[in-house]
């Protein structure tokens, strides 16, 4: 047995017990790029993308953390639709870059069989996934390919060119200047002193060149303690963001990483995400998300590669077995935001409503109208509100589906006030 549990025999004993929960995934993604994505952030993430076609420099002196680097693909498109099915395709290009980047990192710190274990990290992060079926394309940008490139450097001996690797981190997600940043300060406390020196000039930099974004860093920074839109516990947050019980074992084996000069960032990083999460009750459930992929790294680093990955694994391949058999929808509560009769029903809207108008929407609930008002009636504004109206000349209001997932507020919140002058299907138009 203890010859079975050895990496890389273990990674290749699991392969065949893997294969229902990556048929799903897989599914997921296919879903995604085959039409138009799904997800909630997606029609954000075209929406700016359209934006940065009339100033591309927005990137760089907007003080908010959007546009941003992913939304270059604007440039190449500037039809809302085929930006969306070019962010579904960005999407999956990230995991298969997070497969080969943390490979690199893992080869360099002396993993055996290296891009078996960095599969197996990057598609058993249930969260991870989840996360880019969903849209989270700007902080997923920075998790697996910021840091696996940075850690890769680190590894081989570069201390201040992995803290400049993390640098675009503020032109892409201020939840990854966090923990990239963090990731940073370790480098700077076991990278000696040409990563402390890399890390002085880039908060010199920032201070004089970006002091814009680094005020909206700090601003948000200032947040972490206000109430989270749903009730946060730490203990449950574990569960749910490493699907499982698995850090039990990740974080005694990320410890033992601290001994490792290659694995020493990471695993303090990852391990401090941990406590600073379990204090914000506003980034709490964000920043777990995150380590749910740095903790077993780590831990997958730190010379325990097959107890770590088989443990962290364990409970995703039971999730696909339970899926495959129909025990289980899926291995997260799903999101279809816009389906082809709310397509339609767009498009009607936006030819029905009279010039220099406003239009109110709800997140979750009509969020691609944004950006195809953006594309097809620049004249009409549309305001994307959460949980609560407010005055507009218009409403459009598709009702939340019994079998998606909506924050509670926006399950409650109900037809916005006004008369409803038409409707397509189940999404009506509101006069105010």
């Amino acid at each position: 047995m203890a010859a079975v549990m050895r990496w890389p025999r273990i990674g290749y004993v699991m392969l065949p017990l893997y294969i229902p929960y990556l048929c799903f995934y897989l599914q997921q993604l296919w879903l995604n790029a085959s039409w138009l994505p799904r997800g909630d952030d997606y029609p954000i993430h075209v929406y700016f993308a359209l934006l940065l076609r009339g100033d591309p420099a927005a990137v760089f002196t907007t003080p908010w953390e959007y546009p941003g680097i992913p939304h270059l693909l604007g440039l190449l498109w500037g039809d809302p639709l085929a930006l969306g099915r070019a962010f579904a395709v960005y999407a999956a290009a990230l995991a298969l870059l997070g497969v080969a980047l943390y490979g690199l990192y893992f080869k360099a710190a002396g993993v055996p069989a290296p891009f078996l274990a960095s599969f197996y990290l990057v598609t058993a992060s249930v969260r991870t996934l989840a996360g880019l079926v969903d849209g989270q394309i700007a902080d997923k940008t920075v998790l697996l390919v910021f840091v696996p490139l940075s850690l890769y450097l680190y590894a081989r001996g570069r201390p201040a060119a992995a803290v400049a690797a993390l640098a675009p981190s503020i032109f892409t997600n201020y939840l990854g200047v966090a923990y990239g940043g963090l990731l940073s300060v370790m480098y700077a406390v076991y990278g000696g002193r040409r990563a402390r020196l890399a890390l002085a000039v880039y908060i010199a930099l920032v201070a004089v060149l970006l002091w814009h974004k680094a005020l909206s860093v700090l601003e948000l920074a200032g947040q972490a303690a206000s109430a989270p839109p749903m009730p946060w516990d730490p203990g449950w947050g574990l569960v749910y963001a490493f699907y499982g019980s698995s850090p039990a074992v990740l974080i005694p084996l990320a410890l033992l990483g601290l001994r490792k000069r290659a694995v020493a960032p990471l695993a303090a990083a990852s391990l401090l995400l941990l406590v600073i999460g379990a204090a914000s009750s506003a980034y709490g459930e964000r920043l777990y998300r995150v380590a749910a992929l740095l903790l077993p790294a780590s831990a997958a680093a730190s010379g325990w590669t097959g107890l770590a990955l088989a443990a962290y694994s364990a409970f995703p391949a039971a999730g696909g077995w339970a899926w495959a058999l129909g025990a289980l929808p899926g291995l997260y509560q799903p999101v279809d935001r816009i389906t082809p009769g709310q397509l339609d029903a767009y498009r009607a809207v936006l030819a029905a409503l009279p010039s220099n108008s406003t239009v109110e929407v709800q997140w979750s609930l009509d969020p691609w109208l944004l950006p195809l008002a953006y594309a097809y009636r620049p004249d009409v504004r549309v305001n994307l509100t959460a949980c609560r109206w407010t005055r507009a000349d218009f409403y459009v209001y598709t009702p939340p589906d019994p079998r998606q997932w909506y924050m509670p507020c926006i399950r409650e919140v109900g037809p916005p006030p006004g008369v409803r002058v038409a409707s397509w299907g189940s999404t009506a138009l509101y006069r105010g």
